[in-house]
């Protein structure tokens, strides 16, 4: 399966918190997934626009998905809140087809970051989910704003891709 990983904002740009940065995690956490992916035999492309201000970068990420042929599309994001307790991840989508990869996902990874009452979230409002053509998640992967997912944003990256992995396999089996 063709997969498409989008880093989630341009640099310096989205969640901060606990001395990180969005996207810089994301920056971190792609190669990881990646290499799960393709371990397991998926081509895997990493699309990033770091350089352009979101909206471009957004635009530019829908257009090179939307042309590469793509089977599935991971947008990979962090989240952040004013309230230092919110943690935890969580899986949004849009579509049906989505919705088997993020519950998949979410399987395996809310369980490593637990904290959200709800791991897959139906929203039909994000640019990402509504322009993509082929099925597509975004993938919250903790609240950089709690130190608790902040310390495994850090130091456990390899276990997040690896569940993050795990689910996207279960799903296209």
């Amino acid at each position: 399966m063709k997969i498409a990983l989008d880093i989630g904002h341009a640099r310096n740009t989205g969640a901060t918190g606990n001395g990180l940065r969005e996207h810089a995690v994301c920056t971190q956490l792609a190669p990881l997934l990646a290499a799960e992916l393709q371990a397991v035999g998926h081509t895997v492309d990493v699309v990033d626009f770091p350089g352009r201000t979101n909206s471009g970068d957004l635009a530019e990420t829908v257009r090179t998905i939307n042309a590469g042929g793509y089977a599935l599309s991971v947008a990979l994001h962090c989240d952040s809140s004013q309230k230092s307790t919110s943690r935890g991840a969580h899986v949004i989508c849009k579509t049906a087809a989505g919705r088997r990869y993020a519950e998949a996902v979410a399987s395996f990874l809310c369980p490593l970051m637990p904290g959200r009452a709800n791991h897959v979230i139906m929203r039909d409002d994000l640019y990402i989910l509504n322009a993509t053509r082929c099925p597509a998640i975004l993938v919250e992967c903790g609240f950089l704003t709690n130190s608790k997912d902040a310390d495994m944003l850090r130091h456990e990256l390899p276990r997040i891709a690896a569940a993050i992995a795990a689910g996207i396999e279960l799903a296209a089996a």
